[in-house]
């Protein structure tokens, strides 16, 4: 896992500039994404900082902190920190790896945005990252978790123009939310949709909410 990991934080540092360019908007194309961050902002209710947890350049945060909530952003790749600080001056960013959040204590966050950050964690340790991410949650914190629905593995040489070595699992929903009462966690809502026909991967996006008991 530690080797998968490094790989992956290392592909995240080559493609994090071009990334930025071509995502950090994406939000203005996805009005249902926007709907279940505000979704999100409705259930922490002034708990807590809410977390963007896999920031990448910092656009959940972004709209996050736009609408209201207090917010800060996780992310493995320094590349990807060092993005999303200078695109969001006003928001706190740091590396931090998911699977071992060793400078979070617990009980931090009201809130957790997972957007598509659970897609690189294994099968074999996606309720180990969960329980992390439901260590980190103050009690009664809520986690929104998004990823592509299904049961395989796509694995990238290369990625928006550069050489990488990533590997994307999807995940049926019932397998999910099997891995977050694993974890520990309430199920509260689970909504699939359908791909924008343009603008995104086609493929069809599943989003759940949980609580920390």
């Amino acid at each position: 896992m530690e080797q998968e990991q490094t790989e992956l934080q290392n592909s995240y540092n080559r493609v994090a500039e071009e990334y930025a360019k071509q995502f950090y908007d994406e939000l203005d194309r996805k009005p249902f994404d926007r709907k279940m961050l505000d979704w999100l902002i409705e259930k922490v209710d002034g708990l807590g900082t809410i977390c963007d947890l896999g920031c990448g350049s910092g656009q959940i945060a972004n709209y996050l902190h736009g609408h209201g909530a207090k917010v800060c952003g996780i992310d493995l790749s320094s590349e990807m920190v060092r993005q999303a600080q200078r695109l969001n001056p006003n928001i706190d960013f740091q590396q931090g790896d998911m699977v071992s959040l060793i400078d979070v204590a617990d009980n931090s966050f009201g809130g957790i945005a997972a957007f598509y950050s659970i897609i690189h964690i294994p099968r074999s340790s996606a309720a180990d990252a969960l329980r992390e991410f439901k260590r980190i949650l103050y009690p009664k914190g809520i986690l929104l978790l998004t990823f592509h629905i299904g049961q395989q593995t796509v694995h990238l040489e290369e990625w928006l123009g550069e050489k990488v070595s990533l590997d994307f699992h999807f995940f049926e929903s019932a397998e999910m939310k099997d891995y977050l009462q694993t974890a520990g966690f309430e199920l509260e809502e689970a909504i699939e949709r359908d791909p924008y026909p343009n603008g995104e991967v086609q493929t069809r996006r599943a989003y759940i909410f949980a609580r920390k008991p």
